[in-house]
């Protein structure tokens, strides 16, 4: 893990301190993936798919947020000493020295998975609403679905726009 200040990381605690040993940050990291495909799923008519990714995001996404924040030693130690990153023993600044620079608020956040997991609860919510929605039509419009289904030839299957609503008719015509 790179923990250099142009590595990727950033280190431990950084501003970037992605730690996949953390369960909340891993399940935050999911919850935003299969919110993401779910959606994708969903509007690529995949309802089956998107439905199983949408509810895994929903339920990554609220288990990452309600998780207690992991602290490492050094964050710990560092909060006690309240000098940044000072160790417990570490003597005294001399009394002409600078005082260690404070993280500006929102900067070293205590939850850094929480934007991955409120976008995964976007994203997967996203999901399930186009899917109950694709649904709810397909439940509402049952006989126009059944009769397309039982055609045999295209003839009978223009027959079939007369089970819709007018408005809706350009929307779901099976003709050229």
């Amino acid at each position: 893990r790179p923990s250099g200040p142009g590595g990727q990381g950033g280190g431990p605690g950084g501003p970037r301190g992605w730690d996949p040993t953390d369960p909340a940050q891993r399940r935050a990291r999911y919850a935003l993936l299969a919110g993401m495909w779910a959606f994708f799923f969903a509007l690529f008519s995949l309802a089956q798919i998107a439905l199983l990714l949408g509810a895994l995001a929903l339920y990554w996404g609220i288990s990452a947020l309600r998780a207690k924040p992991r602290r490492t030693a050094t964050a710990t130690s560092a909060a006690v000493s309240g000098t940044g990153n000072a160790p417990l023993n570490a003597p005294p600044p001399p009394p002409g020295a600078t005082p260690a620079r404070l993280p500006a608020p929102g900067s070293d956040s205590s939850k850094p998975q929480s934007t991955a997991a409120i976008s995964g609860l976007v994203t997967g919510g996203l999901a399930l609403a186009i899917v109950a929605a694709t649904f709810s039509f397909q439940i509402v419009y049952k006989d126009y679905y059944s009769c397309v289904d039982d055609a045999l030839t295209q003839t009978s299957r223009h027959a079939c726009e007369n089970q819709l609503p007018k408005e809706l008719r350009p929307l779901l015509s099976t003709g050229e």
